[in-house]
């Protein structure tokens, strides 16, 4: 029994040593490889490199007296070889993200004779080739391939059709409003001032649309947020009535937010009883919102409700009410207040951003 225990344990230490050998051959192999990959990824992207320098070489001199005399386009056009069309492109593209204005224009009509080679890269299965191709074609070649940018707009990829929305939104603007808006609902991941930045791009010619998102029930109450705060920014006066109505009845308090902070930009005291209603929310940020607005719009009436936030547990709430009781109560509220009033701090702060305008 001794002899067969001592010829299984030669076997198996024989086997261990054998899958050990075999493990290092294998990472060594894998190691071998890797080192391998990367030398050659190195060459190649020292080669890519070696052709755009040389590329730049070529065309950046005739590019640049292009740009100030657009008749030496034919000129630029000459030095781009059958191969480097789509690298022209991208060489045009890199000055295009830097330049506006006239010199912007020159470099549109340089990418002109090339543009349709992008339209394949819009299919590609890569995501990020697809963006390449709607960044490259949105800003080189937009109002004429806005048809291609709007279908973009509906990429499988949220990345790829907010890249479309935006260069539509700048380039475009309010032609592509509506489309734009009801899009906003696939971009829920996307920060909501991102969103905002991109539809108040469109500008004020863009607010009826804006608009109708704003009031359309059927619409995603985010969405519906980035309107307001979109006509916020673009401060349409014809969206206070709808707003202040939808205030009185919202419950969602992002949405509410946005809401008062549009009627503090464009409501007028009419529209004062909107603030009023959510003095008392369960939400800091909403009772900051609501506050902040009735300072703007509401009047001397207003002012023991002003008085009463300064107790509010809300730091935001107090900084708003000290202002709204500044703005409508002035500098005579603040004497009557004695020197351990919690409501001092506040009330200094305010004093001196006004004494700084």
């Amino acid at each position: 029994m001794e002899r067969f225990l001592g010829s299984m344990n030669v076997i198996l230490s024989d086997q261990f040593l054998w899958i050990l050998g075999l493990m290092i051959l294998v990472l060594l192999g894998l190691a071998l490889f890797f080192a391998a990959f990367t030398f050659l990824l190195r060459l190649r992207t020292e080669k890519e490199a070696r052709i755009w320098a040389g590329l730049k070489e070529s065309w950046e001199p005739t590019l640049l007296e292009a740009l100030t005399d657009p008749s030496r386009l034919n000129a630029l056009w000459r030095k781009v070889g059958e191969k480097d069309h789509l690298h022209f492109l991208e060489f045009l593209l890199r000055y295009a993200q830097r330049l506006g204005g006239t010199e912007r224009d020159t470099l549109r009509k340089a990418a002109e004779p090339y543009l349709p080679e992008i339209l394949p890269l819009l299919k590609h299965r890569r995501i990020g080739t697809r963006a390449r191709g709607v960044q490259t074609l949105g800003t080189l070649g937009l109002p004429g391939f806005a048809d291609e940018i709007r279908d973009a707009i509906n990429d499988p990829s949220p990345f790829v059709a907010a890249i479309a929305a935006r260069l539509l939104a700048h380039e475009v603007g309010a032609e592509v409003a509506s489309d734009l808006c009801l899009s906003l609902a696939r971009f829920d991941k996307f920060r909501i001032w991102y969103l905002v930045d991109m539809v108040a791009a469109m500008g004020p010619d863009a607010s009826p649309a804006i608009r109708e998102t704003l009031e359309d029930p059927e619409m995603p109450v985010r969405t519906r947020a980035v309107a307001a705060h979109a006509l916020s920014v673009l401060r349409d006066l014809a969206s206070a009535d709808p707003a202040a109505r939808l205030t009185l009845k919202e419950t969602d308090p992002e949405f509410l937010a946005a809401l008062l902070r549009l009627l503090s930009q464009v409501g007028t005291p009419k529209h004062a009883p909107a603030a009023r209603a959510h003095l008392d929310s369960e939400e800091f940020f909403v009772r900051s919102a609501a506050t902040r607005t009735l300072a703007e719009l509401g009047n001397e009436d207003d002012l023991p409700f002003l008085v009463e936030r300064l107790s509010d547990p809300s730091t935001w709430v107090k900084m708003a009410a000290a202002r709204g009781v500044y703005r409508l109560g002035g500098k005579a509220t603040h004497a009557a207040l004695t020197q351990e009033d919690p409501a001092n701090p506040f009330f200094r702060q305010v004093l001196a951003e006004e004494a700084g305008k």
